[in-house]
């Protein structure tokens, strides 16, 4: 009896040993953790909390939120053809000057080389690229692009913000000489990379290279992004006849890829010339915010996380990194809310910038969806609804993820979609279509500038949306966003510290027109139906 109760107690130790091997192999396997609330932790203003439906805005200047980078727009598939036109400036003007609406970061594309490539099927989504066969470089390649960008510096000045963002790795490095992944006879065949571990090295020497050109040229680089929306496959599709085509230039990387490039970038940039002139390496851009259970946090995860699964292989990246990148298509207010509170809840260390967006016509949660799908040969939503929709992302994104830029996707456009601030006609330059997007986004660009500061904020009044800021030189920004059919009020008391207001406004009829102005106090902000405005303290 005694050796069966001896061997019982034996049995049930082996076995609980047992279990507790299996569980850490299991949690070595597929356990993952994030680093916890190392970082910022942003609280509630009780305040503006308890402000609803007084009609009066309430601003809590002791409760403080992000600091923003600025607003911006890439330059990427029209730069490379109106860097050549003779108005040229007149086109950025409306962008990055005083007289526009300000943008303050602008996103160069590293093109890939797909110049001459017969199966992307649009022309002006081919590119130059500065690295050449033979691994030299030709600084004149992407000359009208360049062009674009030095006429940008003359208008914004030389704080402009700069970032060279590439969709694929040169082609001399990729795996099939091509700017996108390669087309397979299954199309639910595994998505495999375009760009071989063995280049990783080279690629990032690349975008080292032009990051220290254009700093030498004189240009503000803050960032260099080498991988855009990875979760994607970017491969070709074969058409009936046999040939192949595709789209634009992108790659796929895994979320194990994707860590070990960022890797060798880190090793690349860090401590290094460019470095300390102020340009680091962005973190991979997601193409949507997105919160637990995602492939975007299965990504940060990977980067960021220090389960035992990646502690020993991201150690540098958790160090290296202080933001997360993030593309604004394909999240609602919901999934926004979600990846808030996963990223305060494991990585509050990271902040998050928001560097692409436009109104994608598949999206959902575009706000204008069913004006898009209503329109049967497409549109470029021009109207007030758009701007307004765009508005509504823009204060989403600034309050709810807390982003410290905004960036729209591309300035100018052609043809019919929803993706520009501009249009332009390649046979009458002259002809110059203006989207309410453009000047709506001006009421958040043109006064809230770099290093400004969000406040706490609550307009008081239901279906008003509403964001605060307080500049470096002191003035304060409220904006207001109204997508009702009602023309709707709030009550505002100016911040202390201010000795004037102006009021700005774009609706269907006003393009950020001056509506008000006056000495500091207490006044009642208009805002009329389907429409932005901005207030200004000065």
């Amino acid at each position: 009896m005694a050796k069966s109760k001896k061997s019982k107690i034996v049995s049930r130790i082996l076995i609980a040993v047992f279990v507790i091997l299996l569980a850490a192999v299991l949690y070595i396997i597929f356990g993952v953790v994030g680093i916890g609330n190392s970082g910022t932790v942003y609280s509630d203003s009780e305040k503006v909390n308890a402000n609803i439906d007084t009609g009066v805005t309430v601003i809590d200047e002791s409760t403080t939120y992000q600091t923003v980078n600025g607003f911006g727009a890439s330059a990427c598939w029209w730069s490379q053809d109106i860097g050549e036109w003779e108005n040229s400036e007149e086109i950025l003007s409306y962008l990055y000057s005083d007289d526009g609406i300000g943008l303050n970061i602008y996103r160069y594309n590293l093109g890939a080389g797909s110049k001459d490539d017969e199966h992307i099927t649009t022309e002006n989504r081919k590119t130059e690229c500065f690295l050449q066969s033979d691994g030299t470089y030709d600084w004149s390649a992407d000359s009208a692009a360049q062009s674009c960008l030095a006429t940008t510096k003359e208008l914004a000045g030389d704080n402009l913000r700069v970032t060279l963002f590439c969709n694929s790795a040169p082609t001399s490095l990729t795996e099939n000489g091509a700017a996108y992944c390669s087309p397979t006879e299954d199309e639910d065949a595994q998505w495999i990379t375009n760009l071989s571990s063995d280049n990783y090295q080279s690629f990032a020497d690349y975008c080292y290279e032009c990051a220290a050109h254009f700093l030498d040229e004189g240009y503000r680089v803050t960032s260099v992004s080498p991988i855009n929306e990875p979760q994607y496959s970017w491969k070709a599709w074969y058409n009936d006849d046999g040939t192949y085509s595709v789209n634009q230039e992108g790659c796929y990387y895994s979320k194990t890829e994707t860590r070990d490039l960022l890797n060798i970038f880190a090793d690349t940039f860090d401590d290094s010339e460019v470095d300390e002139q102020g340009c680091k390496v962005d973190m991979f851009e997601s193409g949507a915010i997105e919160g637990d259970d995602t492939t975007t946090v299965a990504y940060v995860d990977c980067i960021l996380g220090i389960g035992p699964k990646y502690v020993f292989k991201n150690k540098k990246l958790r160090n290296y990194f202080d933001s997360v990148s993030m593309h604004s298509y394909w999240s609602s207010e919901d999934t926004k809310v979600s990846a808030e509170e996963y990223y305060s809840k494991n990585y509050s260390a990271y902040s998050v910038a928001c560097t692409e967006y436009c109104q994608m016509t598949t999206d959902e949660n575009t706000g204008v969806y069913d004006l898009i799908t209503a329109e049967e040969d497409g549109t470029n939503g021009m109207s007030i609804e758009y701007g307004v929709a765009m508005a509504e992302v823009i204060i989403d994104d600034l309050t709810v993820v807390n982003a410290t830029e905004w960036d729209w996707w591309t300035a100018c456009s052609y043809g019919i979609y929803t993706d520009g601030l501009l249009y332009l006609n390649p046979d009458d330059h002259s002809d110059i279509q203006i989207s309410k997007r453009l000047w709506c986004l001006g009421n958040f660009s043109k006064f809230i500038n770099e290093g400004a500061v969000r406040l706490a904020c609550s307009s008081g009044v239901d279906g008003l949306e509403s964001c605060a800021f307080v500049n470096t030189d002191g003035s304060s920004v409220a904006v207001y966003v109204n997508d009702s059919d009602q023309d709707l009020s709030t009550a505002l008391t100016c911040l202390s510290d201010s000795s004037s207001y102006e009021v700005y406004t774009t609706s269907a009829d006003l393009d950020l027109e001056k509506t008000a102005e006056g000495d500091a106090g207490d006044i009642q902000v208009s805002v009329p139906a389907m429409s932005v405005v901005t207030v200004v303290m000065k």
